[in-house]
């Protein structure tokens, strides 16, 4: 009995770790649903980013909820074969979450870097109209000038 307490250890501890997963990004995706000023090109990043971290946050807990159930419930002595497949589903589904974090950290990045991308073109277009707007002022200026001479 006391060899199945680190499964169960770990078990509870992804469970918890993937139930506040899960708790955050609902609450954050409540809060980003109530936010009408974003763009539709965000609004559709934060949909899809939520979707992938809740994904992420159920296969956590699922992964959680096997660990103990498998090493209590399979006895890897009488059945070799079906403690090998439960085992490789369960690594399997670890793979599949680190492949979906590592997605969700691309696509952030991506958006990021367009989302500045387009702020700097943003910040160019408003330095070249206050350019524009000093030198406008500054020739009536220099026209106002010559006239009262």
């Amino acid at each position: 009995m006391d060899n199945r307490i680190p499964a169960l250890v770990f078990g509870v501890f992804l469970m918890v770790t993937g139930s506040v997963m899960l708790w955050y990004q609902l609450r954050s995706r409540r809060a980003s649903a109530e936010d009408f000023k974003l763009d539709p090109r965000d609004r559709r990043f934060l949909d899809t980013r939520n979707r992938r971290r809740i994904q992420v946050a159920g296969l956590i807990i699922l992964i959680g909820v096997m660990f103990p159930v498998g090493d209590s419930l399979i006895p890897w002595k009488d059945a070799p074969t079906t403690f090998a497949i439960y085992w490789l589903i369960v690594l399997a589904l670890g793979f599949w979450t680190m492949l979906l974090a590592v997605g969700d950290m691309l696509a952030t990045r991506m958006h990021t870097n367009v989302s500045l991308d387009r702020l700097k073109s943003q910040q160019k277009d408003l330095e070249d109209a206050v350019s524009k707007i000093r030198e406008q002022r500054k020739a009536s200026s220099e026209e106002s000038t010559c006239e009262t001479r």
